[in-house]
C-alpha cells in the first residue's frame, strides 16, 4: 500500500468524478490529499497562471480548492501544500467523459497528469466514458480502478512517461478486458460557437467541439473504448511528427 496518493482533477472540487476516484484511493493507499480546481477547467490542457496569483481555500485537513487549472493544482500541491511530505502518485479525474483521440491534447484531466509527470512523480489520468448524462457508469471505474492501478504500478513506467485510462461506457461486469493503447486519430471536427447577449445587451460567446466518425485504426484508445475494453495509453511529451521531420531535412 502507498503512503500518500495526490488526487485532482478539471471537473471540479465537488464533481462526482473526484469522488469515485476518493473511493478507489482508499483502497490502495494510507493517505489521500486533494487540491483540485475549486471550478470546472474542463478543455484547458497544460494551462499553468503565470500572469495572475491564484487563491486556494482549505476544505478539510487534506482537502484544498483552487482557484485556477489542473495544472496549477499540482503545482501547488507538489511545491507548497506537500512539499514536504510528497505524493507517491498522482491521480487526476476521474473525467465525466472520454479523453481519447484529440481530447487528450486539449484535456485538462491529462494535462495534470502530464504536471505530475514533468515534476518526478508517477501520475496516471482516468476517465469515465458515457452516452447518457443522467446514467454514468462510474461502477465500472471504481469496481476495475483499484487492481488496474495497483497492477500499473507493481509493473511500473519510465518517469518521463504518463498514463492516460479510459473506462468504456458499459457495466463493470461488461468490461471485456484491457488493452494497452495508442491515442487514436483526432476525432475532432470543428469548434461550435454559441453567441448569447447578456442581460446589458452585451455578447458572449460559448465553444465546445464537434467530434466526427473518423474510423479508428487496430490498436486505438478509441477502438478498445468502442469495444467495451479498458484503454490505457502511455503519454509523453514528444509530438515531433517524424515522418515529416525526415522528409523536411531531405531539402536541408
Amino acid at each position: 500500500m502507498l503512503n500518500r496518493i495526490l488526487l485532482t482533477n478539471d471537473d471540479g472540487f465537488d464533481a462526482p468524478g473526484i469522488h469515485v476516484l476518493e473511493q478507489i484511493a482508499r483502497q490502495i493507499a494510507k493517505e489521500i490529499w486533494i487540491v483540485a480546481p475549486a471550478l470546472d477547467r474542463s478543455g484547458v490542457a497544460n494551462a499553468i497562471s503565470v500572469r495572475e496569483p491564484l487563491r486556494m481555500v482549505q476544505k478539510e485537513q487534506t482537502k484544498f480548492a483552487v482557484y485556477g487549472t489542473p495544472a496549477d493544482c499540482v503545482a501547488l500541491a507538489l511545491g507548497h501544500v506537500m512539499r514536504d511530505t510528497l505524493p507517491d502518485l498522482i491521480l487526476s479525474g476521474v473525467n465525466q467523459g472520454s479523453n481519447i483521440g484529440v481530447e487528450v491534447i486539449l484535456s485538462g484531466t491529462v494535462g495534470a497528469a502530464t504536471t505530475g509527470m514533468l515534476s518526478g512523480i508517477p501520475s496516471i489520468a482516468l476517465s469515465q466514458c458515457f452516452t447518457d448524462g443522467n446514467d454514468i457508469p462510474w461502477q465500472t471505474a471504481l469496481t476495475h480502478g483499484p487492481l488496474l492501478i495497483s497492477t500499473l504500478l507493481n509493473k511500473g513506467w519510465p518517469n518521463d512517461v504518463c498514463l492516460n485510462i479510459n473506462f468504456p461506457d458499459v457495466t463493470a461486469d461488461n468490461v471485456k478486458g484491457v488493452k494497452v493503447t495508442r491515442q487514436g486519430l483526432a476525432p475532432f471536427d470543428r469548434f461550435l460557437i454559441t453567441e448569447t447577449a447578456d442581460p446589458r445587451g452585451e455578447n458572449y460567446y460559448w465553444l465546445r467541439t464537434v467530434n466526427s466518425e473518423t474510423a479508428q485504426p487496430e490498436g486505438s484508445d478509441s477502438q478498445a473504448i468502442k469495444h467495451g475494453f479498458i484503454s490505457i495509453t502511455p503519454i509523453n511529451v514528444e509530438r515531433t511528427a517524424h515522418n515529416i521531420h525526415i522528409d523536411l531535412k531531405k531539402d536541408q
